[in-house]
């Protein structure tokens, strides 16, 4: 290590003072809806633009970042004719945009709120989420609100892997009505973008499910929150990512989005309520297959490991060992090789696992019958103290319409090399040493 290279430390995982709601308000959800699935960076925003252009009397929104300044558009369109309402509940510190595809993104929490403020008066309202902290011992979060939800109109809804930022919603119409074989595609498309999953469901049951909590954690945060100070956590330097080798093919394919209207069955999970126990039952319900996604398992190893994560970890273990069901793994490739060893020294298979430039959805696919989709990393905080949410789908034709994607990544997508040196921080006015790319303190670090 360089004499002044700056380390990244972290103290150990904490728990915030977030109460679940008694009685819970998750229950299984079987019923006739209207149901899109999709993915970015092919379809996401183009369904998203939909979505948030249908409202007509209010939306209900629960979101990490919100930078993009199409999304900002298409919100503040669907918003600011008279009667219509926005309530938002926001992580209260925004990634300022870096060099690359969200180098022109919003870049300060006023350039986000002050216009709505402006447009809608008393028909805006938001707050900010709290953390604890030496200052806030009461926080009700860990260290992140990192859900990515929004209900329009109490019966519709739309969630998500990704943030409201251009690196996770690509401004690009590939599919439907307004799809443009002549539109603009922005540089560095599709390659630079994120791999997210998206659904948006028309069922009032759900809808009113997470519209409830959205609404309780806007109480509980506003009885909190104060104007928080602005605060930008540092870029990193990361290793370039290792190009593809010829044997893992050429080619791939866009998606376009899957669509059912049907009874479909459904298992809403929040954290901190009720995800590591749903998803516990998912792992171990897995007979022949388990296809698992996700930016990283990030174990720390040391004694302070959370219950929750560890019998997350212990469960996945015992299903890649199982001579019976095929267990495959695809991890962002900024994870480490600390991390890959702390797995394969407890015997997670080696050839099992796959690296993606760009992997930030959080999946899990069992036996191509159920698949679950939704913001959640598998770190501690992630699993068990932070705000987040997704959707479990028992159902097979949307677990194969996943599970296409998933295999497509494996083959044309992601390689075998993990990161081989550790990100490290990059002061303001450093120039981008060779090899390295410089990257928001978040794509490493998402908790």
């Amino acid at each position: 290590m360089l004499r002044d290279e700056v380390v990244i430390a972290f103290a150990p995982p904490k728990r915030g003072t977030y109460e679940p709601q008694d009685p819970p308000n998750l229950p299984l959800v079987q019923e006739e809806m209207g149901l899109t699935v999709c993915v970015s960076p092919e379809a996401g925003w183009s369904e998203l633009e939909t979505f948030l252009g249908a409202t007509r009397k209010r939306l209900t929104v629960a979101m990490y970042q919100f930078t993009a300044p199409h999304v900002f558009k298409a919100v503040e369109d669907a918003v600011t004719p008279a009667h219509r309402t926005f309530e938002l509940v926001l992580h209260p510190f925004v990634e300022p945009p870096t060099a690359g595809v969200k180098a022109h993104d919003l870049k300060t929490k006023t350039e986000v709120l002050k216009p709505l403020d402006n447009e809608m008066t008393n028909r805006f309202d938001h707050t900010w989420a709290t953390f604890k902290t030496t200052k806030r011992p009461d926080g009700l979060w860990a260290s992140s609100y990192h859900i990515k939800v929004a209900v329009r109109d109490g019966n519709a809804g739309w969630l998500s892997s990704g943030n409201w930022q251009s690196s996770n919603q690509p401004n690009v119409h590939l599919f439907g009505d307004d799809a443009d074989p002549d539109q603009p595609i922005p540089d560095g498309f599709p390659g630079e973008y994120n791999r997210e999953y998206h659904a948006i469901f028309e069922s009032e049951t759900l809808a009113s499910i997470y519209e409830q909590y959205i609404r309780r954690d806007f109480e509980l945060c506003a009885a909190q929150a104060e104007e928080p100070a602005e605060f930008a956590a540092p870029d990193l330097f990361v290793p370039k990512a290792v190009e593809l080798p010829e044997a893992f093919g050429e080619g791939g394919e866009f998606f376009p989005p899957l669509r059912v209207d049907r009874v479909v069955k459904v298992q809403p999970l929040l954290t901190p309520d009720n995800y590591a126990e749903n998803v516990l039952k998912l792992i171990k319900s897995a007979e022949k297959s388990l296809r698992f996604q996700n930016q990283y398992i990030n174990l720390r190893g040391d004694g302070e490991d959370f219950p929750e994560l560890l019998a997350l970890v212990d469960a996945l273990n015992e299903k890649a060992q199982d001579p019976d069901v095929e267990v495959r793994f695809i991890f962002r490739n900024l994870m480490t090789e600390d991390k890959l060893d702390l797995l394969t020294a407890q015997g997670f298979p080696r050839d099992a696992i796959r690296f993606q430039e760009g992997c930030h959805n959080k999946t899990i696919i069992v036996d191509d019958k159920a698949a679950m989709v939704g913001s959640h990393n598998w770190s501690n905080e992630g699993v068990a103290a932070n705000r987040d949410a997704s959707l479990i789908f028992f159902d097979p034709e949307i677990a194969e319409y996943l599970a296409g994607v998933f295999d497509d990544d494996w083959q044309f997508r992601a390689n075998d090399k993990p990161a081989k040196k550790q990100p490290r921080v990059a002061r303001p006015d450093e120039p981008t040493p060779p090899g390295f790319r410089r990257v928001p303190f978040s794509a490493v670090f998402d908790d």
